[in-house]
């Protein structure tokens, strides 16, 4: 039986618009990833899997699930679906990272993938340099895998720290209090935005290819570092920086050196039945966008661009291995969230 009564009101629709702040923010958020939780006695609300927080206001987007059965699961390293936790009788599946939430004990938890600090945590030595920026007092959690063994690596070290910061994915920031919580994400996150984006300058004329079969070249100046010449750019193109950029983009996005070599390889995704990528790039021209793109598509393709105008490329870069990436890819419960996912 659902315990929303035991929630506060006030403390509700204040964890709503806060949600709703985050969710519009892009650098913090991008489409259905990121979530944020508020718990009261045995009952956490959480966001749904697939839900954008942008939605927070006008839609009912978060799953009431059952606290301490979730915190046994956690101690008895049981997983497995939440969905026998669920209170609520929306019809909805909790995140992906609901046990996180569970496990971490203050009564806000947000997490996001920002940008700044994707980009900051990509480096090989990115853990002494982040606590030279945020402080000691934070937690740095290499790679894993989202979801439950995500919170595994997580209790190894945690000792109720506020600010979690995920290698390749994204932070974390817990507290009693919402409005100290959204001030802390906030600081953490501009603590490490700090890039200038020196590829604006180009202009596209008249000899570009405009268009490539069901693909259109995409004009915004923002987007011109895939207009690059340095090859070593167009390397960092087709690797895998976070979870979301392999379920919403695919393993990388792949450079092309002339139009023939494009229509080759979509020609042969066609009589494989494989679905087309959302984006490519052809060296000199820039990045082309399939027609009716999906809108968690252009959000992904904004973020992996903020991401690659950060990135101190003179460290050692740790990306995501092929063996991770086929982790999501296969992974039934990221196939949902895509799918719902609008």
């Amino acid at each position: 039986m659902a315990n929303i009564n035991s929630f506060i009101e006030e403390d509700i629709k204040r964890f709503k618009e806060i949600s709703f702040k985050i969710g519009s923010n892009i650098k913090l958020v991008q489409a259905a990833g990121g979530n944020t939780s508020i718990k009261s006695d045995n009952s956490m609300l959480i966001k749904a899997s697939g839900k954008w927080l942008n939605q927070s206001l006008n839609e009912n987007i978060f799953v009431e699930v059952n606290l301490n059965s979730i915190r046994k699961k956690i101690n008895n390293n049981q997983e497995g679906s939440f969905d026998e936790d669920i209170l609520s009788n929306n019809n909805l599946r909790p995140s992906i990272e609901t046990s996180f939430h569970a496990l971490i004990e203050y009564k806000y938890v947000l997490h996001v993938h920002s940008t700044a600090v994707i980009s900051s945590s990509i480096p090989d030595n990115c853990y002494n340099h982040l606590k030279e920026i945020l402080g000691n007092k934070i937690l740095c959690v290499p790679y894993v895998r989202p979801g439950f063994p995500l919170t595994l690596e997580i209790k190894k070290k945690y000792l109720k720290h506020k600010i979690i910061i995920l290698q390749n994915h994204g932070l974390i920031i817990a507290d009693d209090n919402i409005e100290e919580a959204y001030r802390s994400l906030i600081e953490v996150h501009q603590a490490l935005e700090n890039f200038e984006n020196n590829f604006e300058n180009y202009n596209f004329n008249e000899n570009n290819i405009n268009k490539i079969g069901s693909y259109s070249l995409v004009k915004d100046s923002k987007f011109n570092i895939f207009r690059s010449s340095d090859k070593s750019l167009h390397q960092l193109f087709s690797k895998s920086f976070y979870p979301d950029h392999v379920i919403f983009l695919g393993p990388g996005i792949q450079t092309f050196y002339s139009p023939d070599e494009v229509e080759i390889f979509l020609s042969k995704l066609e009589e494989e039945g494989v679905s087309l990528p959302p984006y490519f790039i052809v060296f000199n021209e820039g990045l082309y966008e399939i027609n009716n793109v999906s809108n968690a598509a252009k959000e992904m393709i904004f973020c992996f661009k903020e991401v690659l105008l950060q990135l101190n490329t003179n460290n050692n870069l740790r990306f995501l291995t092929r063996t991770e990436e086929n982790e999501l890819l296969n992974w039934d419960a990221e196939k949902y969230r895509q799918a719902n996912s609008r």
